[in-house]
């Protein structure tokens, strides 16, 4: 009986310790505006994955916070998409259908794996897709249909099972997945700029899916006027500072101004 209440003693003072490591976390992460603050942040939920390596949330956390600093914070070396990518598979092969799938395939992420997935692993899906998306955004896409076809399945697994995770964003990570394909790998513009819709009508003050469908979707169907509209429409906005999404709207903001610069790009027209 001493044995036995023992075991359970520590398995609940295990779970205490990776429950504290989550919140100490969370909270540094609500500070991401200040990169310190960020950068504290991963370092709490490393530490939890050295101590629990099995843990799908931390690592889920780490794929959302690796995304997040890549996408807004400078470039300083650190392949953040990628990192975030690999955390965020991570979180996905705790789900023993999909792992074995996955490992019975090789390494491959196949559509038949991604859709073992339930709504427990939301999180993972989507910041995995998204992270997945912009790495191969700033790789070049061709020859990578591979890829997209796994990114693609993962967004539109997470819209299936829970499309208004975090205001709707399942439905950006769709809308970047779907757009970013070269034109003889036929991307679904139509279907991107309806997932870009949609996430910004759940999540209106949310401005990097406006920046995206200018960028994926408005500048290569050619359409100058509705790509000039939403990115000086996003230029124009003021963040407020309680604003939770303050960090990406500033970098999105960051983004309208440089597409402004440079002009449309086509992509398909090179």
């Amino acid at each position: 009986m001493l044995a036995m209440g023992g075991c359970s003693s520590q398995k609940r003072d295990r779970s205490s310790l990776s429950a504290r490591i989550l919140t100490n976390g969370d909270t540094l992460y609500h500070s991401r505006a200040e990169v310190r603050e960020l950068d504290k942040a991963i370092q709490w939920y490393l530490s939890g994955v050295r101590e629990f390596p099995e843990n799908a949330k931390l690592m889920g956390r780490l794929a959302r916070a690796y995304t997040v600093r890549a996408y807004a914070h400078p470039p300083d070396g650190l392949d953040g998409f990628a990192t975030a990518r690999e955390f965020g598979l991570r979180c996905l092969m705790t789900e023993p259908a999909f792992g074995g799938l996955v490992q019975s395939a090789g390494g491959a992420v196949s559509i038949r794996a991604v859709e073992t997935l339930e709504a427990d692993r939301i999180g993972c899906m989507t910041w995995t897709s998204i992270a997945w998306s912009r790495w191969l955004d700033g790789r070049g896409v061709i020859g990578a249909s591979i890829d997209l076809e796994a990114t693609i399945a993962l967004a539109t697994r997470a819209v299936d099972v829970m499309g208004e995770y975090d205001k709707g964003r399942p439905y950006a990570a769709l809308g970047l997945a779907l757009a970013l394909a070269p034109e003889p790998l036929q991307p679904d513009l139509a279907g991107a700029r309806r997932a870009f819709n949609k996430a910004t009508s759940i999540a209106p003050s949310r401005l990097t899916p406006i920046v995206d469908l200018a960028q994926y979707v408005s500048a290569v169907e050619g359409n100058d006027g509705e790509w000039n509209a939403l990115l000086m429409r996003v230029q124009s906005e003021v963040v407020a500072d309680d604003d939770p999404d303050r960090l990406e709207n500033l970098a999105a903001i960051q983004r309208a101004k440089a597409l402004l610069l440079a002009g449309p790009d086509a992509r398909w027209d090179e």
